[in-house]
């Protein structure tokens, strides 16, 4: 053979090297690209492998605590409500009548529940006429709604039991009737709830207004059904105030309607591209969503070292970010605080992708371009978060109530679950009862029961009507 033709062989051997180099790179992004699809259509079943162990032997002793664990013990009730003196006439076991009493009483304390019975009240009211007005008028009750025979605490109890509790309205209309013995409808409880969404609409926009004067919003989304076509769920909260709302639109109209076109404030949300153009203060993107990212990545490139060490890289610069906004946490920022910050950020400027032909990481490297002044805000601004933890938390009670009723039948029905979900989801958070929030709502009290947390309105009465999201109409048209 000559050396021609050991050359043209070589050749092709380190041709078809390459080419295998790059199925495999190829191989393992459809991978990754498949189980991301994969991910957001279907829930992931993670499986633990069978324990080969060998059972542990039955002991009649059941197993406690883990250790350290303090337990609980039913603490003695305050009072007694009733004493039922209990004394015997003959032996229970024998049925002999020669008994005689011991000194020694042992007591016994049980705590039941006593079913409340419903209440019936008879407004008798006395007319006058006004000389001034030239009209009858006549006074209205404490806890009267006008032209409703069910009284407040009544309605409010019923919209926690379907938004709070989240169960349907035949089960809030057996609760009624077992527990209370109070026949209502189940067409009479979705009444029950516009009658509360039309009443509570303006605190809904006062909450609003409120939230956007605040130094930060968290902001999340999820998919939300309406009559079985698909709508988003849209969640802004801070620490004391959330928001919901939903749209049929997932893009950046929506957050200019809710937010403005202008937010003074810093802007804490996930990667989602119709937060991009929102014009805030700052912006803080949740450092989780990274983190999992990164984890994809390594597990399907765990053979490669060169993308091995750039994950390895990005991870040690964000969590020495993270390590160093825990190290101040509560405390005065000094000299040295500045200095590790300025090197932070100026490892994460020079950061950048190693081989362009690793489509994943140039995935990453876009990324970071696009938003590496929103990365580490949170070493600049205090009292921020690295991550979206609170919108996700605020916006899992709504996952489950889809989980259980698969969102809403109607534009009214999502409607009225936006605002009275804000109302409950407020009250939770400033440790408020939400059923006596429903029910001051309901009586329309002229105080906001959130007026201690809303911000000093600048013109007019706190109380207002017709907000844009009002107005807009996001939820009037008929789904096709």
């Amino acid at each position: 053979m000559s050396n021609k033709e050991i050359k043209q062989i070589l050749l092709k051997l380190k041709t078809l090297e390459e080419e295998n180099e790059k199925l495999k790179e190829e191989n393992a992004y459809l991978k990754f690209k498949l189980e991301e699809s994969q991910s957001k259509r279907y829930k992931s079943k993670k499986i633990k492998p069978p324990d080969d162990t060998p059972p542990a032997p039955s002991s009649p002793k059941k197993r406690g605590g883990l250790f350290g664990h303090l337990g609980w013990f039913r603490k003695k009730p305050d009072r007694i409500d009733r004493i039922e003196e209990l004394r015997l006439s003959c032996c229970p076991k024998c049925g002999s009548k020669d008994l005689t009493e011991c000194e020694n009483i042992s007591e016994h304390i049980v705590e039941d529940i006593v079913l409340p019975r419903v209440e019936a009240t008879l407004y008798r009211k006395h007319r006058y006429y006004c000389k001034k007005c030239k009209r009858v008028v006549s006074p209205k009750g404490s806890d009267e709604i006008t032209g409703s025979r069910i009284g407040p605490r009544a309605k409010a109890f019923a919209a926690f039991l379907r938004y709070g509790i989240k169960i349907s309205g035949r089960d809030v209309t057996a609760l009624f009737s077992k527990a209370f013995n109070l026949k209502i409808s189940a067409s009479s409880i979705a009444g029950f709830m516009d009658h509360l969404k039309a009443e509570a609409l303006p605190v809904y926009n006062d909450l609003l207004a409120s939230l956007k004067k605040g130094p930060f919003i968290h902001a999340d989304e999820t998919g939300w059904p309406i009559d079985g076509i698909n709508h988003w769920l849209w969640k802004f909260s801070n620490k004391k105030i959330c928001f919901s709302h939903i749209d049929k639109g997932r893009g950046q109209k929506v957050v200019e309607e809710i937010l403005g076109k202008s937010y003074d404030g810093v802007l804490i949300s996930d990667f989602l591209s119709a937060y991009n153009k929102i014009d805030a203060k700052a912006k803080q993107r949740c450092l989780a969503h990274i983190f999992r990212d990164l984890d994809k990545v390594i597990e399907y490139w765990y053979s490669d070292k060169e993308i091995l060490r750039y994950c390895e890289r990005l991870t040690k610069i964000l969590m020495d970010a993270i390590s160093l906004y825990k190290e101040y946490k509560g405390k005065e920022w000094d000299e040295k605080y500045y200095t590790k910050r300025a090197r932070l950020n100026d490892s994460l400027k020079d950061f950048s992708f190693p081989n362009p032909n690793k489509r994943i990481l140039k995935r990453f490297a876009k990324r970071l371009e696009r938003h590496k002044d929103e990365i580490l805000t949170f070493l600049y601004e205090k009292d921020i978060d690295h991550h979206n933890n609170h919108a996700e938390q605020q916006i899992r009670p709504d996952v489950i109530f889809r989980k259980i009723t698969n969102g809403n039948r109607s534009l009214t029905g999502a409607k009225n679950h936006s605002v009275i979900m804000t109302i409950l989801q407020t009250a939770k958070l400033n440790g408020m009862d939400p059923i006596a929030t429903l029910e001051k709502i309901l009586l329309q009290n002229k105080e906001n029961p959130f007026s201690k947390i809303l911000s000093p309105p600048k013109k007019g009465p706190p109380f207002y009507t017709g907000s844009n999201i009002e107005r807009r109409g996001t939820l009037s048209y008929s789904p096709v």
